[in-house]
């Protein structure tokens, strides 16, 4: 895998991430650390699944928000504002988008060939195996988010709401 690879994937979160941050009243001098978390967010997990490691997408997208929750939990100390701020955008780009659109495509389609009377095996298969990496991929993610806030805090002495100095 080439560094400018890499490099491109955390260019689009990161575009990504300043719209999301943009549309959720994010203050504009945050905007390019929501768009440099979600950067080297998406990176590792495009990192980990593409490189040598072939980590699946649930495991590599945890790894991700482990990053984005560390980075945003300190950014958000630095500047004193709420840690969501700059997470939530950081973490949109990471939803997976193509397993939830399968879901409601294999959705539409078990219901199209139930209202014939042939029902598909397959289109159940399908459902069920993308509205499970879905809402896998979320949980981990979120999971990963809140186990970055805690690696932070623990490995940097002072808890949330206090200020250094």
């Amino acid at each position: 895998m080439e560094i400018t690879t890499l490099f491109t994937d955390g260019l689009f979160a990161s575009m990504a991430a300043i719209g999301f941050g943009s549309i959720n009243n994010t203050p504009r001098s945050l905007l390019p650390w929501c768009g440099f978390i979600a950067a080297i967010g998406h990176a590792t997990r495009f990192g980990l699944i593409n490189a040598s490691f072939h980590l699946n997408i649930i495991l590599a997208g945890f790894a991700g928000s482990i990053c984005i929750g560390i980075i945003s939990s300190l950014v958000s100390r630095r500047y004193s504002c709420p840690y969501e701020v700059l997470a939530f955008p950081a973490l949109l780009p990471m939803i997976p988008g193509m397993y939830a659109y399968g879901t409601i495509q294999a959705l539409i389609s078990y219901l199209q060939y139930l209202s014939d009377g042939t029902p598909s095996e397959h289109y159940l298969n399908v459902l069920a195996y993308n509205a499970i990496m879905t809402m896998l991929i979320i949980l981990f993610m979120v999971v990963g988010a809140l186990v970055g806030i805690f690696v932070s805090e623990k490995f940097c002495g002072f808890r949330r709401g206090q200020r250094k100095g």
